[in-house]
């Protein structure tokens, strides 16, 4: 029989599956498959359905190939009005839906409570007075991630809002009876396809600068999705210029223009150096003459911005909590996740996707000195900062603690991840997003400590202080942090990996005084038969 390569069945429903290709990628942007119901249980009218469905999105990625785009709509039909209220109904049920399948706790239980009704007070309200403000920005969003553009001020952008304010308070009802005990399903809603036109020649949008961009090297979904947002910062900010119409001005009244609006420094940074890179790779291709966002410096972070490690006291706090010492496993922790992940990144300087995308086949050694490989993998969406590979020795602390006997036991049954119960969130394609919001619950409420900005980053800046406490090599301590070091030497091994001896001379050099973590060496004593 011959394969059905675009299918797949879920509850006895035939769903439309298909992954959408890597040029294309930008265009659907943040979605990276397509998938919708067939509606139908039947194996043979699937097969037919699916083999029509392929043929259209065939036809739709040769139009978006030849220079064909959704365009900016003033007026849209009722039936797809509805289509996509619909959508944003199911788009809300199926996040609810995925943190009860997570289990909640009763404190946000509780608070998810409190949120439900004061949505449903608000909403109604609103929904009465004919309020669409506060839905205004998720419509737009929600609309252009399906591929509608909808021009502001017209017929279809008052007539979307309200619909969407309706779906809302609709979507709020049943989650409130969710929350009762109620089994309320959640919707499968078909896809609309956009309209299309004509997109200009190559370098006269800031879209097709943008493609051009993401083409020339592995970039992730999250990067495409924050040059996205600042695109539509600079046209909003700014106007609507060609690339090749912007002026050193224009990068200065876009920087000003954004402090006016009270962005963090490290926003603004975030989006003049993506729009730099985008502009840069232009003009090295001949795309454009000049890059006016050439030359520009990152604002100063304020103290209160920059991470800070955490004290000793912190990390006696944390290291004797009870995901540590007393074996506890909260579902949002996702198992083993909760106890390795933070230990990993202490000792490895890691950051959180890192470590989260860590696969068994990654922890391997040599001459033994066993190490991790991290390392981006565009067959499986994993990504690294600097889209470079690199090798960071374990730790001999790790290994007592028993992380050797943890990656065989994995192995030995199979599993490809090393955290298993780690998923990819929809958006971003991160495996540590969902845990991280996990992370930053427990240490904030569950621990006490409040006053490190990103949680699990925090341990990253631990291991650098600790780093130089320890006397570490700043220039091999870099290397293990993923940072690339300026130098010749650095730069002679290429696409090599660095050469894995000097690195694990200088992280057998790591400690941190003061912090006793021996009654976390239960697995010792397994580590001769398991290795």
């Amino acid at each position: 029989m011959r394969k059905q390569i675009h299918m797949v069945k879920r509850n006895g429903v035939y769903y439309f599956r298909r992954r959408i290709p890597k040029d294309l990628l930008p265009h659907y942007a943040p979605h990276t498959e397509i998938k919708f119901s067939l509606k139908t249980s039947d194996p043979a009218e699937a097969d037919r359905l699916q083999r029509i469905e392929s043929v259209k999105l065939d036809e739709e990625f040769s139009r978006i190939r030849k220079g064909q785009t959704t365009p900016e709509l003033h007026s849209i039909s009722q039936d797809v009005i509805k289509s996509l209220s619909d959508l944003w109904i199911a788009h809300i049920l199926e996040e609810d839906e995925e943190w009860r399948i997570d289990g909640l706790s009763e404190s946000d239980y509780d608070k998810l409570s409190e949120s439900l009704e004061i949505v449903e007070t608000g909403g109604k309200a609103a929904l009465a007075r004919g309020n669409t403000s506060l839905i205004e920005f998720e419509m737009e969003d929600f609309c252009e991630s399906q591929g509608f553009k909808i021009a502001k001020g017209s017929e279809a952008h008052k007539q979307l809002c309200y619909a969407f304010l309706r779906a809302s308070v609709q979507a709020n009802k049943q989650q409130i009876l969710r929350h009762q005990g109620e089994v309320i399903d959640t919707p499968v809603v078909p896809r609309v396809s956009p309209p299309a036109q004509p997109v200009p020649l190559e370098a006269e949008t800031f879209e097709a600068l943008r493609d051009y961009w993401f083409m020339q090297s592995s970039k992730s979904q999250s990067a495409l999705t924050i040059a996205n947002t600042a695109i539509r910062k600079f046209r909003d900010l700014v106007g609507d210029f060609k690339p090749s119409e912007v002026t050193k001005k224009h990068t200065i009244d876009l920087k000003d223009a954004l402090i006016v609006k009270g962005a963090a420094p490290a926003t603004i940074n975030k989006d003049m150096g993506i729009l730099r890179a985008i502009f840069s790779t232009a003009e090295a291709n001949s795309k454009l003459p000049t890059n006016p966002f050439k030359g520009w410096k990152d604002l100063p972070i304020p103290e209160k911005e920059v991470e800070s490690p955490y004290t000793l006291e912190e990390l006696k706090l944390i290291f004797n909590s009870p995901v540590f010492k007393d074996g506890y496993r909260p579902k949002q922790g996702k198992g083993e996740a909760a106890f390795w992940l933070p230990l990993i990144s202490l000792y490895t300087g890691c950051r959180l996707n890192e470590g989260a995308q860590i696969f068994t086949e990654d922890v391997s050694e040599e001459e033994g000195i066993p190490y991790f490989l991290i390392k981006p993998d565009s067959a499986t969406g994993r990504s690294v900062k600097d889209g470079k590979r690199r090798r960071v020795p374990i730790h001999p602390d790790l290994v007592k603690i028993g992380l050797l006997v943890y990656v065989a036991k994995m192995k030995q049954e199979g599993h490809v991840q090393l955290f298993p119960e780690l998923k990819v969130t929809r958006v971003n394609g991160k495996l540590g997003d969902k845990w991280g919001s996990w992370w930053s619950k427990y240490v904030r409420q569950e621990l006490g400590i409040t006053r490190i900005p990103q949680p699990f980053h925090g341990l990253r800046h631990t291991f650098v202080e600790h780093g130089r406490k320890s006397k570490m090599s700043e220039y091999h301590r870099e290397i293990i942090e993923g940072h690339t070091p300026d130098s010749v030497a650095f730069r002679t091994y290429g696409g090599s990996l660095y050469p894995l001896e000097p690195l694990y001379e200088e992280i057998m050099k790591l400690e941190f005084k003061g912090l006793d973590l021996s009654h976390l060496y239960q697995h010792e004593s397994k580590l001769e038969t398991l290795t």
